[in-house]
């Protein structure tokens, strides 16, 4: 009776840690700090298409996306020369199927001789928001890595579950977890040079219940189709290629302008623009930790030893 108790004890106890250790039965987390403690947080948005030719001297246009209805943003580090970059980007497709999502591929480019895309922009953003959870598997920046809602962090081809599929399928499906509400604008107006690009996020709300929220505004430019033919991996057609990520800094945390010069297509004329807001949550009570406290690990372990050791018999 006594060591089912304490079995009972240390069941109940341990529960929660059972149950935030299965939230990574599919994915793992996406954010750490340098120290290695979790970081919750993520990222929402959405793109708009914009043809550089067609809207050449047009006057300013706005855009108006509400958080409710965003689309799954998911992030992909990847290489013309990487083998597995295509076959998982093909299950990606398939879990994604005909789901709303917008699909961004950073390239790589530090070190990189055999890559023609990316740039240091595009290195510095994966890195400084998901080099730590990568450099945790093998190094800061690595091919192929998948990263959903800027949430949930998909490493290399093995799977967490019984396939791929499934993985990918339940993180598209997890949708986002960001405590926010409203909308994003922003405003487009090009000149023969560059994009005057405005934003505006003083709609949104967060509805975080402990520490203080940080919103970080980026903007991303992407070119949706380009051709090379030269590839290791012979894909031929890269995809969603990352062209540049640029912090939208401004002396209001609200809104802003910035002068974005414009983007230099590798072929064809198929820019998108992308607003991001990159959130986290700032803790007032110190780092966060998937252990218990060593205070629940010392009474777990007493009450494993109570199962285990019987007291002596009394004749």
């Amino acid at each position: 009776m006594r060591s089912l108790l304490a079995v009972l004890m240390t069941a109940i106890i341990l529960m929660p840690v059972q149950v935030s250790g299965a939230t990574g039965l599919f994915w793992d987390h996406a954010r750490y700090d340098s120290d290695g403690v979790p970081i919750e947080g993520g990222v929402v948005g959405y793109g708009i298409d914009w043809n550089l030719t067609s809207n050449n001297g047009s006057s300013e246009q706005e855009f108006i996306s509400h958080v409710e209805s965003m689309p799954t943003i998911v992030e992909v580090y990847t290489a013309t020369w990487c083998t597995n970059c295509v076959s998982t980007q093909n299950t990606l497709n398939d879990a994604i199927a005909d789901s709303d999502a917008e699909i961004i591929h950073y390239h790589s480019y530090w070190y990189d001789t055999l890559d023609p895309f990316g740039n240091d922009s595009t290195e510095e953003r994966w890195e400084s928001k998901y080099g730590h959870a990568s450099a945790l598997r093998y190094t800061p920046r690595d091919a192929p890595t998948k990263v959903v809602d800027g949430e949930r962090f998909h490493w290399g081809k093995v799977p967490k579950s019984e396939s791929l599929l499934d993985d990918y399928s339940a993180s598209v499906s997890r949708g986002s977890t960001a405590p926010l509400s409203g909308s994003i604008t922003f405003t487009i107006l090009q000149t023969q040079y560059s994009l005057m690009v405005g934003w505006n996020v003083s709609s949104i709300s967060n509805h975080v219940t402990t520490g203080e929220l940080s919103i970080e505004p980026w903007l991303l430019l992407v070119e949706e189709s380009s051709y090379y033919p030269d590839g290791l991996n012979n894909l031929q057609n890269y995809e969603h290629v990352l062209l540049d990520a640029m912090p939208l800094e401004s002396e209001s945390e609200k809104h802003g302008t910035s002068n974005v010069s414009l983007p230099k297509l590798w072929d064809g004329d198929d820019l998108k623009i992308i607003m991001l807001l990159d959130w986290s949550v700032i803790s007032t009570g110190g780092g966060t930790t998937l252990l218990p406290s060593s205070g629940v690990l010392f009474v777990v372990s007493s009450l494993l030893v109570m199962a285990v050791v019987r007291p002596p018999r009394t004749h």
